[in-house]
C-alpha cells in the first residue's frame, strides 16, 4: 500500500483472494487500483501482462496452489514477453488447516524453469518488503514466495541489504553448509544449533534467491565444505535442492548435496510442525540425516 501511494503505476490483481492475500486494506485506500477478477487465475495473469505492456506495474497476489492454474499464461504472456509483473505467491509451503488441496509445495518446481523469471524466497517480513520494493522497480517478471501466517522475526540482527542474485551468510563455519529457503529458515536455525551442540561447525546460509542460483557463493563454499544441505518446503523434484545438486555435480563433483524437501506424495491436512515431521522436514530428522551422512563419509 505504501509503495502504491507513492507510485501511481502500481496496481494489485488477484483472483477471488482479496481478503486471503491481505489486499483488503489496499482496496480501502486505492479501490480503483485493485482488480479482483474472480475465480479466474488465467485471466488475472493475462490481464496483468496487458497492464504491464501498457506501462503499469502489476502485483499479482494469488495462493501458490491456485497460481499453477495459470502456468501457461505466466510462461507465454509474461515471461516470454519479459514483462514487469510481480507474482506474490501466498501460502507457499505447508499450510496446515487450509487442507490437502491448499499446500503450496510445487511452485518452485513449476516456475524455476521459466526463462526471464527471477524467484525470491524471503526469510522474514523485512526481506519481503525489500524484495517487493526491488520487484516493482525491476524491468522483468519476478516471483516472491512466502508462507501462510505471521512473518518470522528471528533474524533481526542480520540486516544485509538484498542484492540481485546474492544469498546471505548468517554464520560462517566449515565442512557442512546448510542452505535454507524462505519459510524453512527458522528450522535451519534449530538444525544448526543442534549440529553445534553435537560438535559440528556448520555454515548457515539464507538462500534468498531460488533463481538465479548464487553460484559465486557455491563456488566459495566448495573450497572448505564437503557437504551442502538444502532445506525447502517444496517437492524435491525440480526444487531448489535439485538445482544446487546439478550445479555442484557439474562444477564441484567432490561435494555431496543432501536435499531436504517434500517427499513425492500429496501432503494431508494437519498441523504444520507435525506434517513436516511426517514428510521428512522435521528438525531432528534433518539433523540426524546430516550427522549420519558425515559419519558415513568419515568411515
Amino acid at each position: 500500500k505504501e509503495m502504491a501511494l507513492k507510485d501511481s503505476s502500481i496496481i494489485a490483481v488477484t483472483a477471488a483472494m482479496t481478503e486471503g492475500t491481505g489486499l483488503s486494506e489496499f482496496g480501502k485506500y486505492l479501490p480503483e487500483r485493485l482488480f479482483d477478477v474472480g475465480i479466474a487465475e488465467e485471466h488475472a495473469v493475462t490481464f496483468a501482462a496487458g497492464a504491464a505492456a501498457e506501462g503499469l506495474r502489476p502485483v499479482v497476489a494469488i495462493y501458490s496452489t491456485f497460481l499453477q492454474r495459470a502456468y501457461d499464461q505466466i510462461l507465454i504472456d509474461v515471461c516470454m514477453q519479459n514483462l514487469p509483473v510481480t507474482f506474490c505467491i501466498d501460502r507457499a509451503g505447508i499450510v496446515g488447516a487450509d487442507g490437502e488441496t491448499h499446500h503450496g509445495v510445487f511452485d518452485i518446481s513449476y516456475l524455476i524453469s521459466m526463462p526471464n523469471l527471477i524467484f525470491f524466497a524471503p526469510s522474514d517480513r523485512r526481506e519481503l518488503e525489500e524484495m517487493l520494493a526491488f520487484a516493482v522497480s525491476f524491468d522483468g517478471p519476478i516471483a516472491i514466495r512466502y508462507p501462510r501466517g505471521s512473518a518470522h522475526q528471528g533474524l533481526r540482527e542480520y540486516q544485509a541489504p538484498v542484492e540481485y542474485g546474492r544469498s546471505e551468510i548468517i554464520r560462517k563455519g566449515k565442512k557442512i553448509a546448510v542452505l535454507g529457503v524462505g519459510s524453512m529458515i527458522p528450522s535451519c536455525m534449530e538444525i544448526c544449533k543442534g549440529l553445534k551442540d553435537d560438535g559440528y561447525d556448520p555454515t548457515f546460509v539464507n538462500a534468498r534467491f531460488v533463481k538465479p542460483l548464487d553460484v559465486d557463493l557455491l563456488d566459495e563454499l566448495a573450497k572448505d565444505h564437503s557437504l551442502f544441505v538444502t532445506v525447502e518446503e517444496n517437492v524435491k523434484s525440480g526444487g531448489y535442492g535439485e538445482h544446487v545438486s546439478a550445479y555442484m555435480e557439474a562444477c564441484h563433483p567432490e561435494i555431496r548435496v543432501l536435499s531436504a524437501a517434500v517427499w513425492d506424495r500429496f501432503v494431508p491436512q494437519g498441523n504444520v510442525e507435525s506434517l513436516r515431521s511426517r514428510i521428512g522436514l522435521g528438525v531432528e530428522d534433518i539433523r540426524q540425516a546430516i550427522e549420519d551422512s558425515e559419519e558415513l563419509r568419515e568411515q
